[in-house]
């Protein structure tokens, strides 16, 4: 019994320490999350200078790392590069092409016109004072050579061809005399002297006859004519040369002075250029030289070759005439153009692209870079000359050449650029 009871006391003393253990862990756990901050923090503190220092640090580190590479990598392709669908690229009508080797030439800028030679060039003027009876061709009219371009009339046309018929007439009555004083003085009938003022007065008719006879002609008149069917009521004035009517100052009934400016007819079949180049310049050209040229307007390009270089300098603008033949005769061409040229010179072969391949963006030139059928990617370059449509690269991105880049399109290329910058700008770059 005695040792009975000595058990149940023992095993309640030990339930009674077991239980007191218990209720002081739980306090301390109670006494913890009732003071989170000061021992979390100093915890959360503790272990945040170590392990964010060597585990996630290091996690965060290199996945920073990584991602800085990609939004790098993005920054150069996923934001730069363009994407287009294949309606876009037919509606912009984009080309690929490959970047060439051409042979470039260096050159010389200058300016000039469109010129006729003095032999295809008439200017028509009134031969006398005279009245417009008939006209009815218009600037820009084809006239052929010969061809009546205007009827005059005037009392001094009539005046003249009935002066001349009086000098044919004197003339015929004189030569009958000098005749007839030569037969005489031959016999020596009459003196020398007679004979001799005879013979002036026969001269003297010859040369009025022949006086008037020219001003006829000048007047587009013609003497035989005149004699066979006497005085005529209207004169006739033809054309000198076949061509295109560039000047017209008649209308019908107008009053023209003598040598006043009638028309002007220029022949474009044989046009020139008249090159205007610098002095310095003109030791370095040859004739046999081709040139480019563009008329003053138009993007349209002509070709053709130096003929001859004037000997003289021009005092005022200190050049100097270089006289150029086009390769081909280019009737579309009007007389008095101005026009843009290149004189080219010697050259080396070089990468170049098309000049449409290339635009300006933020202050750079730009060629696109195709990726692939609908991605492209905008590099970088510098350029030199250009020559007949196409500029030389002196550098690019990386220094590869071997690409295959827009040709045709690049604008529209440009634009969707513009729209991709402008959405980055836009977002504050939050990409």
């Amino acid at each position: 019994m005695r040792t009975l009871i000595l058990a149940i006391v023992i095993i309640s003393m030990v339930a009674c320490k077991h239980s007191h253990n218990e209720g002081h862990n739980h306090s301390e756990e109670e006494h913890q999350h009732e003071h989170p901050h000061t021992d979390g923090h100093n915890h959360d503190e503790h272990d945040h200078d170590h392990d964010g220092h060597d585990h996630n640090g290091d996690d965060l580190n290199h996945d920073g790392h990584s991602h800085e590479a990609e939004t790098q990598d993005g920054h150069n392709h996923s934001e730069e590069e363009i994407h287009l669908t294949a309606e876009q690229l037919k509606s912009a009508k984009v080309k690929i092409g490959q970047i060439e080797k051409r042979m470039m030439r260096e050159h010389i800028e200058v300016t000039g016109s469109i010129e006729a030679p003095p032999q295809s060039k008439a200017t028509i003027h009134a031969p006398l004072e005279a009245f417009v009876y008939e006209t009815n061709l218009l600037l820009g009219d084809k006239v052929k050579k010969g061809q009546v371009i205007a009827v005059l009339q005037h009392p001094n046309f009539t005046n003249l061809q009935y002066n001349y018929l009086e000098a044919v007439n004197k003339l015929k009555v004189a030569e009958q005399e000098f005749k007839r004083k030569a037969m005489l003085f031959k016999n020596d009938i009459v003196s020398q002297k007679d004979y001799q003022l005879t013979e002036s007065s026969y001269k003297s008719a010859q040369s009025l006859v022949q006086n008037y006879s020219s001003q006829l002609k000048m007047a587009g008149l013609s003497p035989q004519k005149i004699e066979e069917s006497g005085i005529q009521q209207y004169v006739y004035v033809q054309s000198p040369i076949g061509g295109y009517i560039v000047k017209n100052n008649l209308n019908k009934g107008k009053f023209l002075s003598a040598n006043a400016e009638m028309m002007e007819i220029i022949d474009n079949e044989h046009m020139h250029a008249e090159l205007n180049v610098f002095s310095s310049d003109i030791d370095r050209l040859s004739k046999g030289d081709a040139f480019i040229f563009r008329p003053n307007g138009t993007d349209k390009e002509y070709e053709g070759y130096i003929k001859l270089i004037s000997q003289r300098i021009d005092n005022q603008s200190k050049t100097i005439n270089v006289h150029g033949h086009f390769k081909d005769e280019q009737r579309s061409l009007k007389v008095g153009t101005f026009i843009n040229a290149q004189i080219l010179l010697g050259g080396d072969s070089v990468y170049t692209v098309p000049e449409d391949a290339i635009v300006e963006f933020e202050g750079k030139k730009v060629i696109f870079k195709a990726e692939n059928e609908n991605t492209f990617l905008p590099l970088d370059i510098t350029i030199g000359n250009t020559d007949r449509g196409f500029v030389a690269l002196k550098s690019i991105h990386d220094d590869n050449f071997n690409i295959r880049i827009i040709t045709e399109g690049a604008h529209f290329l440009k634009g969707e650029l513009l729209k991709s910058s402008g959405e980055m700008d836009g977002h504050g770059h939050a990409h």
